[in-house]
C-alpha cells in the first residue's frame, strides 16, 4: 500500500467554491490551452482517506489557504460567504453559532451538544476558539454539510468543521510571510518556517497576529471598543522513522487580550406603566407592576429605539424596595422617575453608551498526537489523541445605556415593598438611606460609586477535553473495504471553580437594597465585597460568593465513548454501497448549584455547594448532582454510482439514507426559591436524513456543477427560553428541505467563475409555546403583570385585574393589592368579589386546552408554531464569484489578478415564534481585491476590500428575559474593511 504525505499535493481551490488554480504550471499551460482550462481538485478527507472532492458522495466544501486567501475568508464567521445553506451568527454568552441548512446550537447549557460538530486535525472540540482566531497555515478545512457520526469522532447532526493544519514536510525547507495595514489601525502578521530534521522528521513553526482599534465608539467613555489584540502560535513535528509509521506532535496556543463586545446593541420598544385601565385609575404602588420593560415590534421600527422601561425589570424592582428609585407626583399621585432610560438608544449600530468600556480576554492550549502503523500492506491503524484547555472571560454593561434619571436624595415611598420582607423595614431603610447614600450615591463593590442605575455582568468559563480515539482501514484489492473507530472523550467545566467560571449579572439597586438589609439588621447577613477595593472592571473586587449580584454556575463533565464505522462494497465497477453504523453512549453530570441573588448566609452559608434535592434519586439531584445517560444506535445507508457517460468527462450520483443524533442535557440551575419553574432536563435530538447528490466535470476539465438535494424528519430540535433568569431548553419537531447547487467554470485561460445557491424551507412540527414577548396572545380577556416577588411576568383574567382595581378605589382593598396577583395572593377569593364561577380559558405549553379562575395566575396563552421558521434559516443564500489573471505584465515575471465576490442572504427569524422583533432583514456583502504576484521572487502585493458597501448587518439576536424587561441583544457583522498586504515565500 503506497502512501503519499498530503503536504505534497497541490492543494487547488474546492470545487463546491472555485478552483483558482490550475492542474499545471502556466508557463507549460500556455503551450496547451485545454491543458491549462483544466480546474483542480481539492484532495480531501471526508471519509479518513485522500480522495478527489469530486469523487466523494458527500456534499462537502474544502478551501486550500490559498482559495482563503482569494475570498478573503479570514476565519469562521467568513465562510458563510462561500457555503450555500450556511449560517453563522454571535452568541449572547461568549458563544458562536455556526448552522448547516438550517442546524446549529440553539439550546444553551454547558451540558448541550453542538449540531455542528468543530474539529481541528480530525480531533473534536467541544470547547474552542475557532472561531475568534484567524486562519493561519493551513492545509485545508474541510465542511461537510448533513448528519456526520460513522466516520467523525462525535456525533453532528447538521455537519462538521474540520480545520486540518499544514504538516511539516521532509526533506525540504520552506518559509512564508505576510504582513498586512488596513483601516482601523489594523496590523496582521502571519508565517511559518518548515525545518527538515535530515530525512525522516522535520518541525513547522507558524504564527499569526492581529491588532486593530475598535469598530464602536462608546460615547459615555469617549474610547473606540470593539477591537483585537490576539495571536495564536503553532509547533508541530512530523517523524516517518521506517516506511511503516508515521508520527505527528503538535501544540497550539491562542491568546485575545481586548475589547470585543459580544452584543452590538440592544432594542426595545418601550412598554410604559399604565395609569388606568378599563377606565379605572391605578394607584401609584399598583402602576409599578404593569410594564413589561418592552414590547413587541421590528427591529428596525423607531419604536424600537425607545429603551426598556427599567420599572419592568429586576434592578428596577430592587430600586423600589431599597428606596432609591421612584416618587410619587403630588399633584396626579402617579407613580414618577421611576424608569432610569428616558432617551432610549442612539440609532448608529456603532455607537453605544456604557459606563465602562467592555473587557475580554481568551486562551486556548491545545496538544494533539497522532501515529499512523502499517500493520500490512492494506491495513493501517491510526491512534488519534488529544489535550485541550480553554478559559474565557467576557465583562460588558448589562444596559448599554446612560441612565438619565438619578437616585435619590432620600428613601421614596415605594420602599413601604420591603413591608413584605419585614414590617419594620421600611421605616429602617427610611432612616438609614442618607447616612448609607449621601447625595443618592451608591457605592458599589464591583460598579464603583454612582448616583444613577448601572448594571453590568460577566460571561466566562474554563474546561478541560482529553480524546482518544482509534481506527483501523482497509484497502483491499477485492470489492469490500472497511473503515472501522472508537473513541472517547472526557470534557469537564467548572470545576474549580475559577471566579469567570459564571454568569454574572451586577446592579447598583441590588447592592443598596443589600447593605440596607445589613445595616437594618443589625449583622451582616448578605456580605457584600469592601466598596472601597472596587476597581475599573467588577472582576477585580470579586469574591464569588457575595449576595449582591446574580451568579449561575453549573459545574459538568462529559464522558462520552462510541464504537463507529463504514463498510464499503463494490457491487459492480462503477457502484458502490455504503453501510455505516455508530454505537454511542453519552454520561453527563451537572452540579446543582442554585443561582443566587440576595440570599442570606443563615438560608445558604455556602452559595457554591452542590444543594441535594430532598426526596429525589440521585440521578435527579438527590445527592446534589444531575445525572442522565444517553445511549443510541444510528447509521447510514447508500450508494454512488460513477458511470461513464457520453456528455461528461466524469459523473458521480449518489443516494443516502442517515439517521443522526445529538445527545439531550440538563438545564441550567434554577434560583433556590423556586427549582421547579421548568423540567431539569431535555430531550435528545433524531433526524432522518434522505439526501440525493450527483457531482460532475465537463469541458475537458473546464466546468464542474455539483447539485444535492436533501429533506430531514427532525426530532426534538433543542432550542432555549430564558424563564426565571435561567435558559431552559426544550424541543420542537421540525421538518427541513433544500437544495444546493454549486459550480465552477474556467471559459478561458485567465478567467475563472464560480457560484453557488441555497434553497431551504426548515419548519416547525406540531408544537406550541408560550410567547414571552405576547403572553396573552393578542387577547383583551388577558393581561400581563410583573410579579412584585422575582420580576418575573404573568397572566391574569382581565375581568379579575379590573374587578381588584375597582375594589382598591372602593377602599375594598389596599393600595398595592394587585402586586400579589402573580403569586396567587387572591386566589379563591373570587366569590367574595362577584367572580365565583367566573374562569378564563387557555392553551398551555404541551398544547392542552387550560381554565383559570379570575384571579388565577398563569404563564400564558401558548400560540401554535406549526409551520413557523427554525431560527437562523434563510430561505435563499447566494454567492458569485468572478477571477481575471494578467499574465507577465508588460513582459516581465509579474501576474496582476482582478477579484470579486457578491454574497447574499435571504430575510431570516432569531425565534421559533417568527414575530416583528425575531425578523432579521437580509443582507449581501461585496468583496474586491487586485493581486500582483511574482512566481520567480515569491513576492505577492495585495490591495482588497471587504463588506466594501459599509453596510450594517445585524446577523442575530438574543432576547432576554422577564426580569431584564424583555429587551434583545443583537450582533453584527464587520463594518467595510481596506487595505493592503505584502507576502513572501521561500
Amino acid at each position: 500500500m503506497s502512501h503519499k504525505t498530503p503536504e505534497k499535493y497541490l492543494m487547488l481551490a474546492g470545487a463546491s467554491l472555485v478552483a483558482m488554480s490550475w492542474a499545471v504550471p502556466a508557463a507549460v499551460a500556455q503551450e496547451d490551452t485545454e491543458a491549462q482550462r483544466t480546474l483542480g481538485t481539492v484532495l480531501v478527507t471526508t471519509q479518513k482517506t485522500e480522495e478527489s472532492i469530486q469523487d466523494v458522495p458527500i456534499a462537502v466544501s474544502a478551501f486550500d489557504e490559498e482559495a482563503l486567501d482569494k475570498l478573503q475568508l479570514s476565519g469562521g464567521p467568513d465562510l458563510v460567504k462561500s457555503i450555500p445553506n450556511v449560517n453563522f451568527t454571535k452568541g449572547n454568552f461568549t458563544s458562536y453559532n455556526f448552522r448547516i441548512r438550517g442546524i446549529g446550537v440553539d439550546a444553551v447549557s454547558t451540558s448541550a451538544d453542538a449540531g455542528v460538530g468543530v474539529h481541528q486535525n480530525d480531533v473534536p472540540l467541544t470547547s474552542n476558539s475557532l472561531f475568534e482566531a484567524e486562519f493561519y497555515d493551513v492545509e485545508r478545512i474541510e465542511v461537510l454539510r448533513g448528519p456526520q457520526g460513522t466516520l467523525y469522532g462525535r456525533n453532528a447532526t447538521g455537519g462538521v468543521f474540520n480545520l486540518i493544519t499544514a504538516k511539516p514536510v521532509l526533506e525540504e525547507f520552506q518559509a512564508d510571510a505576510k504582513l498586512t495595514y488596513g483601516n482601523y489601525n489594523t496590523v496582521k502578521a502571519k508565517g511559518m518556517v518548515n525545518v527538515p530534521l535530515g530525512d525522516s522528521a522535520a518541525l513547522r513553526f507558524a504564527g499569526s497576529m492581529l491588532q486593530r482599534d475598535g469598530y464602536v465608539d462608546n460615547v459615555t467613555t469617549g474610547n473606540d471598543v470593539d477591537d483585537r489584540d490576539l495571536y495564536s502560535i503553532r509547533a508541530s513535528f512530523a517523524w516517518e522513522p521506517t516506511d511503516r509509521l508515521r508520527t505527528f506532535l503538535s501544540y497550539e496556543h491562542f491568546e485575545e487580550d481586548d475589547s470585543r463586545i459580544r452584543s452590538g446593541k440592544q432594542y426595545c420598544a418601550k412598554d410604559p406603566n399604565k395609569t388606568s385601565y378599563a377606565g379605572i385609575p391605578i394607584t401609584a404602588i399598583d402602576q409599578l407592576i404593569t410594564s413589561q420593560g418592552c414590547v413587541e415590534a421590528k427591529l428596525d421600527d423607531p419604536a424600537s429605539l425607545g429603551g426598556v422601561n427599567t420599572a419592568g425589570t429586576l434592578a428596577g424592582l430592587y430600586g423600589f424596595l431599597s428606596g432609591t428609585v421612584g416618587g410619587i407626583d403630588p399633584l396626579t399621585g402617579n407613580a414618577i422617575n421611576i424608569d432610569a432610560n428616558t432617551s432610549g438608544i442612539i440609532p448608529d449600530l456603532r455607537k453605544i453608551e456604557s459606563y465602562f468600556d467592555p473587557t475580554y480576554e481568551g486562551q486556548q492550549d491545545l496538544f494533539t498526537w497522532k501515529a499512523e502503523f502499517d500493520l500490512t500492506d492494506s491495513l493501517v491503524m491510526t491512534y488519534l489523541g488529544s489535550y485541550n484547555e480553554n478559559e474565557v472571560i467576557s465583562q460588558e454593561d448589562y444596559n448599554e445605556y446612560a441612565a438619565d434619571v438619578p437616585f435619590n436624595t432620600s428613601a421614596s415611598p415605594f420602599v413601604a415593598l420591603a413591608a413584605s420582607i419585614d414590617p419594620a423595614l421600611p421605616a429602617g431603610f427610611t432612616a438609614l438611606y442618607p447616612l448609607l447614600f449621601p447625595g443618592g450615591n451608591i457605592a458599589d463593590p464591583q460598579l464603583g460609586l454612582f448616583n444613577a442605575p448601572v448594571a453590568a455582568d460577566i460571561s466566562g468559563g474554563y474546561s478541560e477535553q482529553t480524546t482518544h480515539e482509534l481506527r483501523l482501514q482497509s484497502d483491499f484489492d477485492g470489492p469490500f473495504n472497511f473503515n472501522l473507530g472508537a473513541i472517547s472523550v472526557d470534557f469537564e467545566t467548572n470545576q474549580d471553580p475559577k471566579l469567570q467560571e459564571s454568569y454574572y449579572v451586577f446592579f447598583n439597586t441590588s447592592t443598596a437594597f443589600n447593605q440596607l438589609l445589613n445595616a437594618a439588621l443589625g449583622a451582616p447577613l448578605f456580605p457584600l465585597e469592601d466598596p472601597a477595593n472596587a476597581g475599573n472592571t467588577p472582576i477585580e473586587n470579586l469574591d464569588g460568593v457575595s449576595r449582591q449580584y446574580f451568579r449561575s454556575i453549573t459545574p459538568y463533565k462529559l464522558k462520552s465513548f462510541a464504537v463507529f464505522g463504514e463498510g464499503y462494497y463494490d457491487m459492480t465497477d462503477d457502484l458502490q454501497l455504503t453501510v455505516g453504523l455508530r454505537y454511542t453512549s453519552d454520561d453527563k453530570e451537572a452540579g446543582r448549584i442554585p443561582t443566587f441573588l440576595s440570599e442570606s448566609i443563615v438560608d445558604i452559608p455556602d452559595p457554591l455547594a452542590y444543594a441535594p434535592v430532598p426526596g429525589a434519586s440521585n440521578d435527579e439531584g438527590g445527592d446534589g448532582t444531575y445525572n442522565a445517560t444517553f445511549e443510541e444506535v444510528t447509521g447510514r445507508i447508500g450508494f454512488d454510482w460513477s458511470p461513464d457517460l457520453n456528455w461528461s468527462d466524469d459523473s458521480l450520483f449518489y443516494a443516502f439514507y442517515s439517521r443522526g443524533y445529538k445527545g439531550g442535557g440538563i438545564n441550567p440551575p434554577q434560583p433556590a426559591g423556586s427549582p421547579d419553574s421548568f423540567p431539569q432536563f431535555f430531550d435528545p435530538e433524531f433526524i432522518n436524513s434522505y439526501e440525493i447528490g450527483t457531482k460532475n466535470t465537463f469541458a475537458n476539465g473546464g466546468l464542474q456543477l455539483n447539485a444535492t438535494a436533501f429533506m430531514y424528519d427532525y426530532e426534538g430540535y433543542q432550542i432555549t427560553q430564558i424563564i426565571n433568569r435561567t435558559s431552559a431548553n426544550f424541543n420542537v419537531d421540525a421538518e427541513i428541505n433544500g437544495f444546493e447547487i454549486e459550480g465552477i467554470w474556467n471559459p478561458t485561460s485567465t478567467l475563472v467563475l464560480n457560484a453557488n445557491l441555497g434553497l431551504l424551507d426548515a419548519q416547525v412540527k406540531d408544537t406550541y409555546g408560550i410567547d414571552v414577548l405576547d403572553r396573552t396572545n393578542g387577547r383583551a380577556d388577558l393581561i400581563v403583570l410583573k410579579s412584585a416577588a422575582n420580576a418575573s411576568n404573568c397572566v391574569v383574567s382581565a375581568q379579575g385585574y379590573a374587578t381588584v382595581l375597582g375594589a382598591i378605589q372602593a377602599g375594598a382593598l389596599d393600595p398595592g393589592s394587585t402586586l400579589g396577583l402573580c403569586t396567587g395572593d387572591l386566589e379563591g377569593a373570587e366569590a367574595l368579589f362577584g367572580l365565583g364561577g367566573v374562569t378564563v380559558s387557555y392553551t398551555d405549553s404541551d398544547g392542552v386546552a387550560q381554565t383559570a379562575t379570575a384571579f388565577e395566575p398563569f404563564e400564558g396563552d401558548a400560540k401554535n408554531l406549526d409551520g413557523n421558521n427554525l431560527p437562523g434559516t434563510p430561505d435563499t443564500t447566494l454567492s458569485f464569484g468572478a477571477e481575471y489573471t494578467w499574465e507577465s505584465l508588460g513582459d516581465s515575471a509579474w501576474n496582476m489578478r482582478l477579484r470579486g465576490d457578491y454574497y447574499y442572504q435571504a430575510d431570516a427569524f432569531s425565534r421559533v415564534w417568527n414575530t416583528g422583533r425575531d425578523e432579521l432583514d437580509s443582507w449581501d456583502n461585496i468583496n474586491l481585491s487586485i493581486l500582483f504576484d511574482n512566481p520567480e521572487s515569491g513576492l505577492q502585493f495585495e490591495i482588497f476590500g471587504k463588506n466594501i458597501a459599509d453596510d450594517d448587518v445585524i446577523t442575530g439576536a438574543y432576547l432576554t428575559d422577564d426580569s431584564s424587561g424583555l429587551f434583545s441583544n443583537v450582533f453584527l457583522n464587520e463594518p467595510a474593511l481596506y487595505g493592503v498586504s505584502v507576502s513572501k515565500s521561500w
